[in-house]
Order: structure tokens, then sequence, then C-alpha cells
């Protein structure tokens, strides 16, 4: 067989290594590059929140120091934008001295370092230039891996996410409604479920980007919630549940037609029911016997009894079956008679 050579720049199969599809190996790798991406890259952040799209889904930042976030923002931006040319099947992103050290790969790997060289964020758009690093190997003849460098440009912008226009708008898809049996919350009741309730929904918020309260209202029977979404409502009722005990309803308002869906919009009020007793409370079973009420909690109330002084837990479910009832007629005479 006669000597081949290279079709683009006439150099020997002897000198410019195996030939690959008809080219020399450094011209292989100018013909084939592996890294495609834009010198440009487009992305925003939440003016109002911080937050950004990152999989194609707004997320809350690590970091709310501006700086930090404008860095974290644009590194997912720059992240998501890579682009490799079809033969390369694994990415590895490492630091810049793993890549330099690296003098073999697998085919089909690449390993890509980037870190900002050169940043102006003191105002929008906050502009960040990246240079990019790779080494790859798409095909088992390569000699020499890949080895490109690239400088990207990041654009963050501003704007305003779809939660945030919502909560500015004064959107709320549920009522979270706090009540108590045969009775209105006390004060101490009331400042202690708004605790709670602002607690748990910093919880939810992780998960749930519209479990927001967009407006809480006092009323002489109880609190209000108006919240983003029905599944934070549901979750903020079974926390106070867990808490105070009661029962949960739902009921449902027809408040719009979904075009689209051909469907109707409800908005859902979640009503929590707290149970009639409260501490110091005096009550009665079916058989007679008087208790003061001691602690309640979600599993169920602690009571004295009166004639023996002795405390027993009773749950929810033998309250109901023992038909245990306040007796408040009856609770001078049971305190004379609990001293005596």
């Amino acid at each position: 067989m006669g000597e081949r050579f290279c079709y683009r720049c006439g150099i020997s199969e002897d000198e410019g290594g195996p030939l690959i599809d008809g080219l020399c190996q450094v011209c292989f790798r100018k013909e084939n590059p592996v890294l495609l991406m834009e010198n440009e890259i487009n992305t925003e952040l939440c003016q109002n929140c911080g937050s950004y799209k990152k999989g194609g889904v707004w997320v809350d930042p690590q970091s709310y120091e501006l700086d930090e976030l404008i860095f974290e923002v644009a590194d997912n931006a720059l992240l998501e934008s890579i682009s490799m040319e079809e033969r390369v099947k694994d990415i590895k992103i490492v630091g810049k001295e793993e890549l330099e050290k690296c003098e073999n790969l697998e085919v089909g790997e690449a390993l890509i370092s980037f870190e900002p060289v050169d940043w102006h964020i003191e105002h929008f758009p906050a502009i960040i230039t990246y240079e990019i690093d790779v080494k790859a190997r798409i095909h088992e003849l390569q000699r020499e891996l890949h080895h490109e460098k690239k400088e990207v440009v990041v654009y963050v912008r501003q704007t305003i996410c779809p939660r945030c226009q919502k909560f500015l708008g004064g959107y709320f898809e549920a009522i979270l409604q706090v009540r108590a049996e045969e009775r209105k919350l006390g004060r101490e009741e009331r400042d202690e479920i708004t605790k709670l309730v602002e607690q748990k929904v910093d919880e939810i918020m992780r998960r749930d980007r519209m479990g927001f309260i967009q407006d809480s209202i006092e009323l002489e029977e109880g609190i209000d919630f108006y919240m983003g979404s029905t599944k934070a409502a549901r979750k903020l009722a079974q926390a106070i549940k867990e808490r105070y005990g009661g029962s949960i309803s739902e009921a449902y308002q027809l408040i719009g037609q979904d075009r689209m869906r051909s469907k109707g919009v409800h908005r859902t009020s979640v009503r929590i029911r707290l149970p009639k007793f409260v501490k110091g409370d005096i009550v009665r079973d079916k058989k007679g016997n008087i208790y003061e009420v001691e602690r309640i909690d979600g599993k169920g109330m602690e009571l004295m009894n009166l004639k023996t002084l002795e405390s027993e837990h009773k749950d929810w479910k033998t309250i109901k079956r023992d038909d245990v009832d306040t007796v408040e007629h009856e609770k001078m005479n049971a305190m004379v008679t609990s001293i005596t």
C-alpha cells in the first residue's frame, strides 16, 4: 500500500500520525472541535426574591449576597449552556490543575474547567467573562487529546419570576381558616399558631415556591391565612392538627374558567377546627368522672382526676368514645371538691 497523505494539509501519515477519516492528527482536531458553545449567554435572576432558572425551573439561590448571587446565576447558566460534539458522551467538571495534568482519556470522555477572568457586576446587566478549558478524546486513533480554550460572556439581567408576579399581584390559591369548636381562639393560641405557621412556611417554601402567605387576617372567631398554594394550606393545617389536635375539612368555590383546559378554576378553603377544650377546663366523661385539663396536644389530653388527683392521658379517640365534655356550671363545685 502506498503512503497516505492528509487531504487537508498534505502531510504524510508517517509525519502526521495515523490518519482519521483522511485527516492527520492536527487537522482532525481542527476539523472536529469538541466545544460548540455560543460566545454569549443571557440569563436572568428575579430582582424581588433572587431566584433563577435551573433546569427550566425557578429555584431559590444558595446565597442572597448580591455578588455571590450573580456569580451563582452566571455559573449555572454557563454549565447549562455547555454543548459538546456528539461523540462526547461523558463530561466531567474539574479544577484547572486536574485538567492540566490530564494526559489520557477514554474515547467519548471530556474534562472541562472554567473560571471567571473578567467581570462587571456593579449594575445590571452584570457581565462576567469566563475562560473555558476542555480536554477530550473522540476517536480511538487519537494520539493527542483535543485541547480547546474559549472565552464566553454571560449577561445576567433582572426580571420578576412568576411567583413574585403572582405575589405582588395579590394572588392566592387557598385560604387556611383556623377556628376552634364552640369557642373563640384565645390571644395566646393566636400568637402560637401564627408563629407555628410562619416557621412551617419557611420549610414548605424550600419545596413549594408557591407556598407563600399572601396575607393574614384576624377575625373574631379565628385567623385566615391567604396561601399561594392549596398544598401549602393543607400541610399547615396538618401541622396545626399535630400540635393541637382538631379536625380538618375543605370547601371549594368556583372563581373562574380555564379556557385552555375547559375546566373550572376553584379556590379552596382548608379549615382546621381546634378542640373545644383548653388548659384549665373542667370536663366530665360518660361515667361521671370529673377531670381538669392539664395539657392538650395532637395526640390527646392530659387529665387530672379531681377525685383521685391522679393524671392520665386520653387520646382523641378515647375522648370521643367516652363522651368527654366541659361542665362549666360545675366548675366551682368540682374545684372545691378537689381541694377538700
